[in-house]
């Protein structure tokens, strides 16, 4: 099998420190993890159901402007509102009482302030990856429609800086690399729902969102599928980079295996920092998706980030690493 021609340039979407917005710091009184996936999560339902702002505020008691802020996670989610919410759109009884009991409570000018992270807020330990408050992690495991919650916070990030150590992420695959990869023979932890929940198709996919994909070298020979598969799925990695017609222009770098020496970077292994209406958090998938930020872990797995974007190989060595791990895939596949 002929390899495509290698497109005349690689379309660098960034480079340097400039692959990486800055943000707001994240404080105890920032938004909490679940109140950010709680924010995309309203809007994908309200907008299934064809409810307007206006029609959604009067069912959960509130004004147009008040619901598009909460949206948006610029207010504050009280346990009431998020639960005649999600009522009147239609969400199991046993669902609202799931969400309802992990949201932090309504504090006005300190709402999710614990002791723990009131010490916490001191500088005597900036590096203690054990700083974490109450509302600072949460782990979804309500089954399709907590991986149909994280695959919505992806596509509402305004960036998405992932890297992974075991297999392409969704939004970057093939469909037959999909099909292998979602195969419950070989996957236990699917990273999309098996059952795609109806409010799914009309989470906002923000068309702006900057992409950068860390590849940790190993996973260039890591089989999924068939050798085909795996051919297939390496050059559509190059069509991303490469900017062919059809393609959407993402970064993806390749990070060799040995040079991330950070613990909290190695312990993650599948990891995504998101940015979701400015606020950043920590996003991953084990046996259930988990958030996390503010905590001394999720400062230390963004610093780590920042600096893997660094030390990653630049496009060209990069897209150089995939083509030659793609040739060896076509070389194993050719009868």
């Amino acid at each position: 099998m002929k390899p495509p021609a290698r497109p005349s340039r690689v379309v660098e979407a960034g480079s340097g420190t400039g692959l990486l917005h800055p943000v707001a710091p994240v404080t105890a009184d920032s938004a909490a993890p679940i109140e950010i996936v709680l924010g995309v999560y309203l809007r994908a339902l309200r907008l299934a159901l064809g409810r307007s702002l206006t029609d959604a505020a009067r069912s959960g008691r509130m004004s147009r402007s008040a619901l598009s802020r909460l949206e948006r996670m610029e207010i504050p989610l009280s346990v009431r509102t998020l639960g005649s919410l999600l009522q009147s759109y239609g969400v199991e009884a046993r669902d609202v009482q799931y969400l309802s009991q992990y949201l932090p409570p309504d504090v006005h000018g300190a709402r999710h302030l614990t002791a723990l992270q009131r010490r916490a807020e001191g500088e005597s330990e900036p590096g203690n990856l054990a700083r974490r408050g109450r509302w600072d992690m949460w782990v979804d495991v309500a089954g399709d429609e907590a991986v149909a919650r994280y695959a919505a916070v992806t596509w509402a990030a305004s960036e998405s800086v992932q890297y992974t150590m075991s297999r392409i992420p969704p939004g970057f695959r093939t469909p037959a690399y999909q099909a292998a990869i979602t195969d419950p023979g070989r996957c236990l932890e699917s990273d999309e729902p098996a059952e795609v929940p109806f409010w799914l198709a009309h989470a906002t996919r923000n068309p702006f969102q900057r992409q950068v994909l860390l590849l940790d070298d190993t996973v260039l020979d890591r089989p999924v599928g068939t050798p085909e598969v795996m051919a297939e799925q390496l050059r559509h990695l190059l069509g991303l980079m490469g900017g062919r017609p059809g393609y959407r222009p993402v970064t993806i770098r390749v990070l060799p295996h040995a040079a991330p020496n950070d613990e909290a970077f190695q312990l993650a292994g599948e990891v995504g920092l998101l940015t979701v209406y400015g606020h950043w958090l920590i996003a991953g998938m084990n046996l259930a998706p988990w958030y996390e930020a503010r905590s001394g872990y999720a400062h230390a797995v963004r610093d780590s980030l920042h600096r893997a974007v660094q030390q990653a190989d630049d496009g060209r060595r990069s897209y150089d690493l995939i083509r030659q791990a793609a040739d060896r895939w076509a070389h194993k596949a050719a009868p």
